[in-house]
């Protein structure tokens, strides 16, 4: 009897496990014993062929036994929902860098020594100066290629030849390029990168260091997470700044002015403080 087949976003096809289903489940913060029983009964539900059904099929299960779990479990899809500009994103990057002990800024304009550059993020650390290039992709399948670490590379010279010869840059070294994703990296742009001394971020990579550690090491969830926000809500507020579900309690005011009120406000801000609560549990 053939093992069952299942295509990933990125287009691949490969056997369906149900202990990777599991530990997924797990690392939202779902006991084993329960963990083992939702991977066991989508493994026997038919038209689970693709990864996409299946997260879907996880994902509404635990959404109606525990929201905030349901919200940690979606958390790779609850990024991609930070678009489809890609600057929510940005911002999301600037607060986990924040959390760990870095001054940002955001959508900064630096001249190089033969033009100037739109960065998307600065972030400054131990008299350290970094650039973080944040590639946002709205599909869960696209690799960022080859092509786009040279890209910024190249971008990342032309400043740091200025840098060295201003005012500025005695204020503090320009220390290092990161480009960060939200999905993958293709294997000749992790070679190019290593090679170039350059440190790229995506969600898995690299280990001890990557999107979904850092997400977990600093305890913050993007609002997109939570399950009762509408698609529509989750735009306005994100317009108006407001990024992370413990940022909510604060900016109720946005919430209010996206249309929600009463009863499913209160919904919400509950759901938001359980999120914040099962992080700092985990």
């Amino acid at each position: 009897m053939s093992k069952k087949q299942i295509l990933k976003t990125t287009g691949k096809k490969e056997e369906f496990s149900v202990k990777k289903l599991q530990l997924s489940l797990e690392r939202a913060g779902i006991d084993t014993r329960k963990a083992k029983k939702i991977a066991n009964e989508i493994a026997l539900e038919q038209g689970m062929d693709t990864t996409v059904k299946v997260h879907r099929t996880a994902y509404q299960k635990l959404k109606k036994k525990n929201a905030p779990t349901a919200a940690r479990y979606n958390l790779k899809r609850a990024l991609r929902a930070l678009g489809p500009s890609g600057y929510p994103f940005e911002q999301f990057v600037a607060r986990l860098l924040d959390a760990r002990g870095y001054k940002t800024s955001t959508n900064r304009t630096l001249r190089g020594q033969c033009i100037t550059h739109e960065i998307d993020v600065m972030a400054y650390k131990d008299e350290r100066h970094f650039i973080f290039e944040c590639k946002f992709h709205n599909h869960l399948g696209y690799k960022s290629d080859v092509q786009t670490v040279l890209y910024m590379k190249a971008r990342f010279d032309d400043i740091l030849a200025k840098w060295e010869n201003t005012h500025e840059g005695r204020g503090g070294h320009l220390h290092k390029l990161w480009i960060v994703t939200n999905t993958q990296f293709t294997s000749q742009a992790v070679k190019y990168a290593k090679c170039a001394g350059i440190e790229l971020m995506s969600w898995r990579h690299p280990r001890g260091r990557s999107l979904a550690e850092l997400i977990d090491k600093t305890g913050l969830h993007p609002v997109t997470a939570i399950t009762k926000l509408s698609k529509r809500q989750k735009d306005y507020i994100l317009t108006h700044g407001l990024v992370l579900c413990r940022e909510v309690e604060m900016k109720i005011d946005v919430l209010k002015h996206a249309g929600v009120h009463g009863h499913k406000l209160e919904q919400i801000v509950e759901e938001a403080r359980a999120i914040v609560k099962l992080q700092n549990e985990t």
